[in-house]
């Protein structure tokens, strides 16, 4: 199972992608291929053409939903504490857990994403 953050730096915006495989593509491909991926955000457009996007993959525990939630959500409080905002509405399992980290909820951004 794996989580991949794309993540623009400048933009201080990202996007999570779920898998329960392991992904084949390199890094360029899955950057090039941004088109394929639904994110129901306004600002995506601008995102997918971030000069400066880079992909992070995190392996998590297959069949263990709890300490991959865990897991994921270590990552995903990372970038949240720097002040990235999450674009889009989550999809995906397993539901990244922020709560060993204080977070019980996020704060919601209209038709963009979530922060903290």
């Amino acid at each position: 199972m794996e989580m991949i953050i794309v993540a623009s730096e400048q933009q201080k915006r990202l996007i999570m992608i779920f898998s329960r495989t392991t992904a084949k593509q390199p890094d360029k491909a899955l950057i090039k291929d941004l088109d394929s991926y639904k994110i129901n955000s306004s600002v995506y457009p601008a995102f997918k053409a971030a000069s400066d996007l880079r992909v992070e993959r995190i392996r998590l525990p297959f069949g263990d939903d709890k300490n991959s939630a865990l897991d994921g959500g270590d990552f995903l409080y990372r970038y949240l504490a720097k002040g990235y905002i999450c674009l889009g509405d989550f999809v995906g399992q397993p539901k990244p857990d922020l709560s060993p980290w204080g977070v019980r909820s996020v704060r919601k951004q209209p038709k963009i994403g979530f922060g903290l």
